[in-house]
């Protein structure tokens, strides 16, 4: 999914956001980079029809927002909102409320699990994980429904490397295997430079 942003502004009381031209290409991964407080997370939950108390354009294969377009596309959370249920009912959860059929979320779920490491926690709360181990589980449920376009807010903000680099393949792999497009926010530059090709800083 091929996706521009052109003459953003969105106004807090406190705050502007301001983006002239923001472009994102079919089948990239691209960091928003840039300090705490200048609008990254604003700027995804806009790309993510979140908020929109915005003027200015976005477009989506040269396309308004529209609800075909909302089901291709996911994003997660810094902090990630996970269900009181298991790993695997957290994960499965998008998939059953789209009617997919049992044997394939079965299917799905346990390829993320492996994917993520994360197998022998199928069965455990979601909500009494360790921060990794949450996001882990975030981005699985993320996946789960091969998006077209997979918005990413802070995923790697203070967990441990293992769980980051866990999460770089995963994402990494997806990309390569579905084309799909990936935005990706971050303060931190190395976390993301072996995963991201192209930067946007703001």
């Amino acid at each position: 999914m091929d996706i521009k942003a052109r003459n953003l502004v969105r106004t807090y009381a406190d705050f502007r956001l301001d983006v002239a031209e923001a472009d994102f290409p079919a089948g990239s991964v691209t960091a928003v980079l840039g300090p705490n407080g200048k609008g990254k997370t604003t700027l995804l939950r806009i790309l993510a029809g979140l908020d929109r108390e915005f003027r200015g354009e976005v477009t989506y294969d040269g396309k308004r927002l529209n609800a075909r377009i909302r089901r291709d596309m996911t994003m997660t959370f810094q902090t990630p909102m996970l269900l009181d249920r298991s790993v695997y009912a957290n994960i499965e959860y998008p998939l059953k409320i789209r009617g997919v059929a049992r044997t394939r979320r079965r299917r799905r779920v346990e390829t993320l699990l492996e994917q993520l490491s994360i197998s022998h926690l199928s069965k455990l709360n979601a909500r009494k994980l360790s921060g990794g181990e949450s996001q882990k589980v975030a981005l699985a449920r993320g996946l789960s429904l091969e998006p077209r376009l997979l918005l990413l807010d802070e995923p790697f903000s203070a967990i441990d490397q293992e769980s980051i680099d866990a999460m770089l393949d995963c994402i990494a792999a997806y990309n390569q295997s579905s084309g799909a497009t990936v935005i990706l926010v971050s303060h931190d530059e190395t976390q993301v430079k072996r995963l991201c090709e192209c930067e946007y800083i703001i």
